[in-house]
């Protein structure tokens, strides 16, 4: 998860640091969203959820759905990105916010 705001809600990452700076976890592609140790580019932060999920499942508590991933997991397309809160995919027009936008 990210960082979190006031109301407990992951905050987003800033768009000046959004396809500029590399993913903290693999430092090949360039960060597109919030991670828990930094911005993450969208493969990494797809697994990230999914350890969580992991760990989740296998503590018998909820899991939170995550539909971040590339290729897009409602079509396939690799056709995705994410600008530090939210993430779409341009080909079938599947979108959701995983933070809350930065201030």
């Amino acid at each position: 998860m990210a960082p979190l705001g006031r109301n407990g809600k992951p905050v987003g990452l800033d768009a000046q640091y959004v396809g500029r700076l590399p993913c903290s976890t693999c430092g090949i592609r360039s960060m597109k969203l919030p991670g828990q140790q930094g911005g993450l580019c969208i493969p990494c932060y797809a697994e990230e959820c999914a350890a969580e999920g992991r760990r989740a499942a296998t503590a018998g508590a909820w899991v939170t759905a995550s539909f971040v991933g590339d290729p897009c997991l409602a079509c396939g397309s690799q056709s995705v990105d994410a600008n530090g809160w939210a993430f779409w995919c341009n080909s079938c027009d599947m979108q959701t916010a995983v933070a809350l936008p930065p201030r």
